[in-house]
């Protein structure tokens, strides 16, 4: 008699298919309808939606891939979109890590 192979995110149900992105083994309930498991769809760039992320967005906490971000120091990265919602005067160089200006300006 053969074991059937469990789910790699629930450890319950068993596994149907596999995750097209990491390759789980996952069960109906965990792969959503393009192939994706829940893992990745909890870490995919909320930008694009296409990419796993790398990390979070410094000021709105989004995760972010590489291509939907822009590095302002290293480790320390912005989304797309709140880059460009950052007026010119806020993009002058100041005194301080950019990491010590956000802080002031978002506390």
């Amino acid at each position: 008699m053969s074991k059937s192979i469990l789910c790699e995110v629930c450890e319950e149900r068993p596994a149907i298919r596999k995750c097209r992105i990491c390759g789980r083994r996952v069960c109906e309930k965990h792969l959503s309808e393009d192939g994706v498991c829940a893992v990745c769809t909890d870490l995919m760039c909320r930008v694009c939606k296409a990419r796993l992320s790398v990390t979070s967005c410094i000021l709105c906490g989004r995760p972010i891939c590489r291509t939907c971000s822009v590095e302002l120091e290293p480790g320390i990265r912005m989304c797309i979109h709140c880059a460009s919602n950052i007026s010119a005067k806020e993009q002058e160089p100041e005194s301080g890590s950019f990491g010590e200006r956000v802080e002031q300006r978002h506390p």
